[in-house]
């Protein structure tokens, strides 16, 4: 399905992390120095985190994606798997 959804600009990120508070759904870590997206499920395509990245490195876009997952998200938040998808990592 064709959705909005955040793209992260790994060339313009710098890793400073301000995005991962302002994403409710926890579909944001500090990977390698840059922030990425965890799980596409997670990711309600609102953009709450666009405004805090000093860099400009997210944008939402429009493209085909997993449709956005309420229940992925509850799952995240009690750190039970959420997706396919990379590890989550703790940022410390």
């Amino acid at each position: 399905m064709k959705r909005p959804i955040i793209e992260i600009d790994q060339e313009k990120c710098d890793g400073c992390g301000l995005c991962l508070p302002a994403c409710a759904e926890g579909a944001l870590v500090i990977e390698d120095g840059k922030a990425r997206l965890v799980g596409e499920v997670l990711c309600d395509g609102l953009g709450a985190c666009l405004g805090t990245c000093p860099q400009g490195a997210i944008t939402v876009v429009e493209r085909e994606a997993p449709a956005f997952d309420a229940d992925a998200v509850e799952r995240q938040r009690r750190g039970a798997p959420s997706a396919p998808s990379r590890p989550r990592l703790q940022v410390v």
